[in-house]
């Protein structure tokens, strides 16, 4: 019996397809193969030492089993700090929080802030990718060839190994467990450049581990004060007597509010520079006393906050384990640790001659006496603006001049932020401090995610705005290891009894206040759009910003120009 040209013509198609089937599903079993010849030629201490958990695993090698007398990461759901370079098999780095493999990447960049990732790590993998949640989370079975040549070197009693405070590894993962691959444009993003199914080596430093992020932004923010002018709290007392606002700081004051301007716990005139803006709102002060036209010595600087607090080690083992500043990343402007000062030095002049050249800068006392107005809840302020990280690292600003200092460019001309408070539509913290502030003053606040971006903080972002021709005018990548905006995972906003962990409780309260367009276009919010034109003229203007981690103090230094007359 002879089968017809169309017959054969179909069995062919249905065999191609069937292998194209069989090709897709045994792919990972090819990749496997390849990474483990890999392996076996390039690191072969490490064949024997593949994880496996279901199918999903890597490759594992420990060059510190960390502190072991710190809890394992899967102990209880927790935040974690680590740092994080990964490369491909060609030894390409793809990403890291280094600044100095960034410049041999290519992808340094003045914008970014180089400071290790600050990620939720709970039971599932929603805000890390698998391999590494596999490697914190999950106990490491290590081979007998592996322990025989280094478990003597690294104090390992059994092949049982779990990450912890200190720990640092590396991962040669499959592409399974790394995701997608990696693309990306701007800050962090910028770095990304993995092709899909493609292995990734990934080095993993776990530097900090936070079981609630809530309280540590608030025990950061009352040390930084204290170490740097000193803080006064006011508070009332509540139905039992006891104050309503607390802290767990030594050395922070506790006083009544004050009623009058002769008080000697008045903002104007406490010993401390920093004060509550608000008896009702915690974690939230201001400095009514900052002047940057006086010497460095003077004003909030130089930051000093690379110290542990006494009365939080004992409570909270691991609090202080990590550096906080002055920010450093070994490349301009922040070269070294003096850096900060430098810096600081240099905006001082740039501020004092833009804004006091003519007529110095008298102080809040000054302009009281001289009678100049309160901004008020109906005021319209102009604010010009620095917004710094805690380690000093200036993540935006509207001034030109401390553009020029930072970034060594500025990409667009700033001009004065307008600002109504009972109108709203600026971060939480500008609504409580920035009415009590005098038309002329300068001042500085400085406050938790809480009354700033949020709990997720705010991606770093890349945006390109072209006139005429046929050009994308605008992208802003969300990256791939936002843990927070990706999913909003332990801490989201589902209201209470939600879905997900404790994401109700903590969700409705921060869904308010991400800074609405007080910051557009720098962080604009997750967009792609095209635009067409025929004009043959196309003029490209590209800004990159920084990213806003997720429970992330903040400081901004602020001027409100004088009313006019």
């Amino acid at each position: 019996m002879r089968l017809t040209k169309r017959i054969w013509v179909a069995l062919a198609v249905l065999c191609c397809a069937s292998c194209a089937k069989e090709i897709a599903n045994d792919y990972d079993t090819f990749e496997d193969l390849s990474l483990k010849a890999w392996i076996t030629q390039n690191r072969p201490e490490l064949a024997d030492n593949y994880q496996d958990f279901d199918s999903r695993g890597y490759y594992l090698d420990i060059h510190e089993v960390g502190d072991v007398e710190a809890k394992p990461l899967n102990d209880t759901i927790c935040w974690v700090r680590f740092d994080f370079s990964g490369r491909d098999l060609q030894g390409n780095i793809i990403t890291t929080r280094n600044a100095r493999e960034a410049e041999l990447a290519g992808t340094f960049t003045k914008y970014t802030h180089y400071v290790p990732y600050y990620m939720y790590c709970g039971d599932a993998y929603y805000t890390l990718m698998e391999g590494t949640w596999l490697a914190m989370q999950k106990e490491q079975t290590l081979g007998d060839g592996y322990m025989a040549a280094k478990g003597d070197e690294l104090g390992l009693s059994d092949s049982k190994f779990m990450m912890r405070i200190g720990s640092e590894v590396t991962l040669y993962m499959p592409s399974r467990v790394v995701g997608n691959g990696f693309a990306g444009d701007g800050g962090y993003e910028g770095q990304y450049s993995l092709d899909s199914g493609k292995p990734f080596i990934v080095n993993l430093t776990i530097t900090d581990t936070i079981k609630n992020p809530l309280q540590r932004e608030a025990l950061d923010v009352d040390a930084f004060c204290k170490v740097n002018g000193g803080l006064t709290i006011y508070t009332k007392k509540d139905d039992e007597g006891k104050n309503k606002q607390t802290t767990e700081v030594e050395g922070v004051e506790l006083v009544a509010i004050p009623t009058t301007m002769e008080d000697a716990n008045h903002p104007h005139l406490t010993a401390n520079r920093w004060v509550s803006a608000c008896d009702s709102v915690a974690q939230l002060y201001v400095n009514h006393r900052f002047d940057p036209t006086t010497t460095p010595e003077e004003m909030i600087y130089d930051l000093d906050f690379n110290q542990k607090v006494s009365t939080v080690e004992g409570k909270y083992p691991n609090y202080g384990q990590i550096k906080y500043g002055p920010y450093y990343a070994g490349m301009e402007p922040y070269v070294n640790e003096g850096s900060v000062s430098e810096i600081n030095r240099k905006i001082a002049e740039a501020l004092k001659k833009r804004f006091h050249d003519e007529e110095p800068y008298v102080g809040v006392e000054q302009l009281v006496a001289d009678g100049a107005d309160s901004v008020g809840l109906e005021g319209d302020a102009k604010i010009w603006y620095i917004g710094r990280f805690l380690d000093g690292f200036i993540f935006d600003t509207n001034i030109d001049e401390v553009k020029e200092i930072i970034y060594g460019e500025v990409v667009s001309e700033g001009s004065a932020l307008d600002y109504c408070p009972e109108d709203g539509g600026l971060i939480n913290a500008f609504y409580y401090t920035i009415p009590t502030m005098r038309f002329g003053q300068w001042g500085a606040l400085v406050t938790t995610s809480t009354h700033g971006y949020g709990a997720s903080g705010q991606n770093g972002s890349s945006t390109s705005s072209s006139t005429g021709g046929y050009s994308s005018s605008y992208y802003d990548y969300l990256n791939y290891l936002n843990y927070y905006n990706y999913y909003n995972s332990y801490y989201g906003g589902y209201g209470y009894g939600g879905y997900g962990g404790y994401g109700g409780y903590y969700g409705n309260y921060y869904d308010s206040y991400y800074g609405g367009g007080y910051y557009d276009p720098y962080y604009s919010g997750y967009y792609s759009g095209y635009y067409g034109t025929t004009d043959s003229t196309v003029t490209t203007v590209t800004t990159t910003s920084t990213e806003i981690p997720s429970y992330s103090p903040l400081i901004f230094e602020f001027y409100i120009e004088p009313k006019k007359k």
